[in-house]
């Protein structure tokens, strides 16, 4: 099972490079379109799975849940990304802020200043999110060796 794990994860990486790499204008305006398509669909479950770890680490430990999933129901469509903007509007409603790409996108609302003290709590659920997501990740796991004693 691990050997075949590998191949795409590099496939991804690779993906996820060529989206960032090359950009939408120029001489390689269509490969740059065709990767960043590709980053899209191959982002649609990875993007809504982190924004629900999320709000499931901010109802764990505390934060402001009906904020988060306000936010994101709300903006989370707002960045030119259909993937990017779904966790990053989870944040910031957890956090009570507004995240801003001038120009661009703004998402939350500034309820509270960005400062220390927001980015440990930022800190905090993204490292609860993570342990979230390994649970889900050794579940099977975990549950497989229950079921036969193991």
């Amino acid at each position: 099972m691990g050997g075949r794990r590998a191949p795409r994860a590099i496939a991804y990486r690779a993906i996820n490079t060529l989206d960032a790499s090359i950009g939408y204008r120029g001489r390689y305006e269509w490969l740059g379109k065709a990767s960043a398509r590709l980053d899209d669909v191959v982002n649609l479950v990875p993007a809504r799975l982190t924004a629900a770890l999320l709000l499931a680490a901010g109802a764990l430990a505390g934060g402001r849940l009906r904020d988060g999933l306000r936010i994101l129901w709300r903006d989370g469509r707002k960045t030119e990304s259909p993937n990017a903007g779904l966790p990053m509007a989870a944040m910031a409603g957890l956090l009570g802020v507004e995240l801003e790409k001038v120009g661009h996108y703004r998402l939350g609302d500034p309820s509270a200043p960005v400062g220390a003290p927001t980015i440990a709590r930022a800190w905090r659920l993204t490292r609860l999110a993570s342990v979230l997501a390994l649970l889900l990740a050794l579940a099977p796991r975990l549950f497989q060796g229950a079921l036969h004693g193991a």
